[in-house]
């Protein structure tokens, strides 16, 4: 991975949100024409640089305001979802509970694993935490809730696409990516059952 300096880094991001954005309003502007459930969209290479250098305020489930700097020092996992997702993201969410429980039986600790919500408007702490506890969550996830343009940059970084139909819901990519202590970007994998192993192998040599 290439290391961009902090100033290097945001104006990159500023530049592929930009150009996000402009496709994800084409996107919309046509989705009448589409139907509502699209297969999953494929994932974008992601950004380079440190997650720990995005500034952006999340809220928690527990209605508390973090930054990822909050993670400085434990290495994580991270995805992206939606609580009222029925389709993909159950399962997305299953993927990272195993990827999650090989780390623990490997390593012996359960690893940090966030959850970042696409649906600013709805998915408010008060949602995330009936989610957290529906799905059996442990206190090693956290769910995050953040303004839409975060969101949006987010995204970019992770390299994950999506879009929100008109019904209300979101097509997105099924990406769940590997952050060591520092913040960068360490391993990652596409698509719903992928083999997570080496994901999991990278993990216990940080440990």
């Amino acid at each position: 991975m290439i290391f961009m300096n902090s100033k290097f880094f945001i104006s990159t991001l500023i530049l592929l949100l930009g150009f996000f954005s402009f496709t994800c309003d084409d996107h919309n502007s046509s989705s009448s024409h589409h139907h509502e459930h699209e297969p999953l969209l494929a994932a974008s290479e992601p950004a380079s640089g440190s997650l720990m250098e995005l500034k952006n305020q999340w809220s928690t489930e527990d209605g508390k305001v973090v930054s990822f700097a909050n993670w400085k020092g434990k290495p994580f996992l991270i995805s992206m979802f939606y609580a009222s997702c029925i389709s993909i993201c159950p399962r997305l969410v299953t993927d990272l509970e195993q990827v999650a429980k090989k780390i623990q039986s490997e390593t012996g600790k359960a690893p940090n694993v966030i959850l970042v919500s696409f649906d600013s408007e709805k998915d408010k702490p008060e949602i995330l935490k009936d989610y957290k506890k529906k799905m059996g969550l442990g206190q090693n996830w956290t769910l995050l809730n953040g303004k839409e343009e975060d969101v949006r940059m987010l995204s970019v970084v992770l390299g994950i696409n999506y879009k929100k139909m008109a019904s209300g819901e979101f097509n997105h990519s099924a990406v769940i990516t590997l952050f060591d202590k520092d913040g960068t970007n360490v391993s990652r994998f596409e698509g719903i059952g992928t083999n997570s192993e080496q994901m999991v192998k990278i993990f216990a040599s940080m440990n």
